[in-house]
């Protein structure tokens, strides 16, 4: 899977903060050191002076604060050494996808010469292209289907199918209603929405649930998750679900949560 470069930027924000945090946590903590080792089925705590100033005392139980203060220092200056390390390294990766990677090449060269290469990883437009250009065939709708679409024209069942549709268009999800996909030992199942993760370049299946306070409906739907899952579709993984009951509907809210934690 290609690294991210937002991934990276978030995650070097994250340690800066992290490093900041422990550097003035390490500056209030008190000096000197403790050394904690297991006797019997006690333990003992001894306080270890600084430098020239090196002397041993053993702590007792009234002594517990200056214990866990010292233990603290101690793992935030491990965290602290780590934490600068992957920094430094993540500021190198992050300069040399700024300057362009490997993967960027295809995307550098000619559309002319592009069609004589085959690229190490297709840049993501002609990626998102070529994955919806891909042929299916759909369940189509009987004649006295109501008719419900949503903002770019496509054909839905519902409502709520509409609503979501908008979301994935307003934030650049591709996605295919209704395209069939085969689970062993249960038959060609039409997912509600197939939806495609740009940036990490996998497929996630959507079912959009109502009713679910039918019990014939509810048992129905509680086979085929099970068949999703039996077949390699895990359930928050690879299959999302949204509910709508007449007490809890499905909103926009609901969408765009799913979007940003799942599909972005």
């Amino acid at each position: 899977m290609r690294l991210s470069l937002n991934n990276m930027r978030s995650r070097a924000k994250d340690l800066e903060e992290l490093i900041r945090i422990k550097k003035r946590s390490i500056i209030n903590a008190p000096e000197g050191h403790v050394r904690i080792s297991k006797v019997g089925s006690g333990t003992q705590i001894y306080f270890l002076g600084e430098g020239t100033d090196y002397k041993r005392k053993y702590l007792c139980a009234n002594d517990r604060d200056i214990a866990i203060q010292l233990a603290q220092k101690e793992y935030d200056m491990k965290v602290l050494k780590l934490a600068e390390s992957e920094l430094r390294t993540l500021n190198i990766l992050i300069h040399k996808y700024e300057n362009g990677i490997c993967d960027d090449v295809y995307s550098r060269i000619n559309e002319s010469r592009r069609k004589f290469v085959k690229p190490i990883v297709l840049p993501d437009d002609e990626f998102v292209e070529e994955w919806l250009g891909e042929p299916y065939e759909g369940l189509g709708f009987d004649e006295d289907t109501p008719e419900h679409y949503s903002a770019r024209g496509l054909r839905v069942r519902s409502k709520n199918e509409a609503m979501a549709d908008d979301k994935f268009c307003e934030f650049g999800v591709p996605s295919k209603f209704e395209c069939p996909l085969h689970l062993k030992h249960y038959g060609t199942v039409y997912p509600d929405f197939t939806l495609l993760n740009v940036r990490t370049r996998s497929v996630k299946y959507l079912e959009i649930l109502g009713m679910m306070d039918d019990s014939v409906y509810a048992e129905k739907y509680i086979g085929k998750i099970r068949a999703y899952q039996r077949n390699g579709h895990i359930l928050g993984r690879d299959l999302l679900i949204l509910f709508d009951t007449p007490r809890y509907p499905l909103n926009p809210g609901d969408i765009e949560l799913l979007i940003k934690n799942f599909l972005l």
